[in-house]
């Protein structure tokens, strides 16, 4: 392909159709570093601005990873999960030929916030589990989780099981997750510095803000979760498809 200067399509969006076709191609792999913003340039005959605008757009959309200092190369691809019933992020990881796994940051008993406390609906002198955790894909951190459990069901966390399973595993013991609920939010939230050191990122790189409230069938709160993930390695899906066709889904 070539830029075609007659065409009423912006020269930025010919230019990124042409690495995206590359890219899809396989001429270049996850990994694979990308002509620099001078080549691209020269090659195409384009201003430094709309090669700018090219790569940018190849950024947003997780296709490609910049790295101060070292170049843009060509992304892994996104990681996919669904909150469809009785599949966990570990089941999809394994899916998808990667192997899921656990690094404790910290686990501690203290009084919780006034936001946790409103959420788990106690009071703020009782004393609520904390626990921190980062998500691994094949060793690779791709997610940050901070939960809290409240004080009722404390004496359902298996600490031996914190780095195994899914996120609600180390809550194994615990009868009332069987015909419990999740209340789930999703925001695009851009990285602070805590998270940036943790997941190696950019500060201000785009992640993925999952908040999930977990309700006994009693209308009990039972773990608050407030997990980051990197934009340029997650995604979420959402089906609406019948439950018996989604579950399916899952499983492919």
């Amino acid at each position: 392909m070539a830029i075609d200067r007659q065409s009423p399509l912006p020269l930025y969006y010919q230019l990124k159709q042409m690495l995206v076709e590359k890219i899809q191609a396989g001429q270049w792999n996850p990994g694979d570093i990308l002509p620099t913003e001078k080549q691209l340039q020269n090659e195409h005959d384009l201003s430094r601005t709309t090669v700018r605008q090219a790569i940018r757009e190849l950024e947003l959309e997780g296709l490609v990873t910049r790295y101060r200092g070292k170049g843009t190369f060509v992304s892994e691809p996104k990681l996919t999960h669904s909150p469809e019933p009785h599949h966990s992020l570990a089941q999809y990881l394994i899916q998808q030929g990667k192997t899921p796994g656990w690094e404790v940051i910290s686990k501690e008993w203290g009084s919780p916030t006034e936001e946790i406390a409103k959420r788990l609906k106690v009071s703020r002198d009782k004393q609520v589990f904390r626990l921190q955790r980062l998500r691994l894909s094949d060793n690779e951190p791709i997610g940050h989780h901070v939960t809290h459990v409240s004080p009722v069901f404390t004496e359902a966390i298996d600490e031996k099981s914190l780095s195994k399973g899914g996120s609600l595993n180390y809550l194994g013991n615990n009868s009332s997750l069987g015909n419990s609920r999740a209340v789930r939010t999703l925001e695009a939230v851009p990285a602070n510095e805590e998270e940036s050191a943790l997941l190696s990122v950019n500060l201000g790189d785009p992640m993925l803000l999952v908040r999930r409230l977990v309700v006994s069938a009693e209308g009990v709160p039972i773990e608050d979760l407030h997990a980051i993930y990197r934009g340029d390695r997650f995604q979420y899906q959402i089906s609406s498809l019948p439950p018996e066709i989604a579950l399916v889904k899952g499983k492919s």
